[in-house]
């Protein structure tokens, strides 16, 4: 790796120096985003900020040239009678909106995973990821996927938005009985950069494969890599499509925060999963249902509901 001095020349530095010189660049630039966040957050901008993205939102669904995809998982989407399991990764909060231009789509994601830890020590962590996105597809076989952004840990509002779902829904415990309360540390910061590849061959009928990295530096962040491999099959009436899937993937897992860690959060080490969903197209709109077991190494399962268009 090379840097430059007042005089622009070229000098090799020490590997081990500019790597951490580079990792420390990196958590400070993630930590002055957080600070963005916390800002906005602040005053009138919590009351706009919903109503803002409701509106962009309903914009770019309706506008041909941009697509993205909404989603929420949780493991009560795994199973139909309460009192629900609410351990390990409990609920995901997904979005995802690009522009779309030849081929290429450009834009940008934010993912929020609320994780509580299956002990008795009450303590539980979130996992907000906000990455730019880049996409390319060639016809139907081939898909390349690229992000880069910040990655948080720590309160993000896991707790309030769990408890309040609690008390009105009956599916779990609140704080007074016994949710997962205790947020172990600050706030962190770092970086996550990532892409994929993914390949298929077939029509109706057909099989796929899919390779995904993602290396994360910093205070926390999921470094990850995966393999997975599936079939897939669809049926067209008229405008509507009706599809389902299977899938089994191998995959690594490594994380620096140990909090990502609590008891049925991610688990390091290689990790076999796998994952089976359906859907249904009504033009360029889709819902879809997508069981995961072992989700993130976690020996739990978690049922994603997601809108895509």
């Amino acid at each position: 790796m090379n840097t430059r001095d007042g005089s622009h020349n070229p000098r090799l530095a020490p590997p081990g120096c500019v790597a951490g010189e580079c990792a420390r660049a990196l958590e400070s630039l993630a930590t002055v985003i957080l600070h963005i966040i916390a800002w906005l957050q602040i005053g009138h901008c919590r009351r706009w900020l919903p109503l803002a993205a409701a509106l962009a939102l309903c914009r770019t669904a309706s506008a041909e040239s941009w697509g993205g995809r909404a989603a929420i998982g949780n493991d009560a989407f795994t199973d139909v009678i309460p009192p629900l399991d609410d351990q390990g990764f409990t609920n995901d909060l997904a979005l995802e909106i690009h522009h779309l231009d030849d081929g290429l789509a450009l834009g940008g994601s934010i993912f929020h995973r609320m994780i509580t830890a299956s002990d008795f020590s009450r303590r539980r962590w979130d996992q907000l990821d906000l990455r730019a996105t880049l996409a390319w597809r060639w016809r139907s076989a081939i898909e390349l996927d690229a992000w880069l952004g910040p990655s948080f840990g720590g309160n993000f509002g896991g707790l309030a938005i769990q408890n309040t779902w609690h008390r009105w829904s009956g599916t779990g415990p609140t704080v007074n009985e016994g949710l997962q309360n205790d947020y172990p540390g600050d706030r962190r910061a770092g970086i996550v950069a990532g892409g994929r590849a993914r390949g298929s061959i077939g029509g109706d009928l057909a099989g796929y494969g899919d390779a995904t990295a993602q290396l994360a530096l910093g205070s926390t962040g999921v470094t990850m890599f995966t393999i997975a491999s599936g079939a897939r099959a669809q049926h067209r009436w008229g405008g509507t499509t009706i599809g389902a899937h299977v899938e089994l993937a191998v995959t690594g897992y490594h994380v620096e925060d140990p909090y990502l860690a609590l008891p049925d959060g991610y688990r390091a080490g290689w990790q076999l999963e796998w994952r089976a969903g359906l859907d249904i197209a009504f033009g360029r709109y889709r819902i879809s249902y997508e069981y995961r077991a072992n989700e993130g190494g976690s020996g739990e399962p978690i049922g994603v509901v997601a809108f895509a268009w």
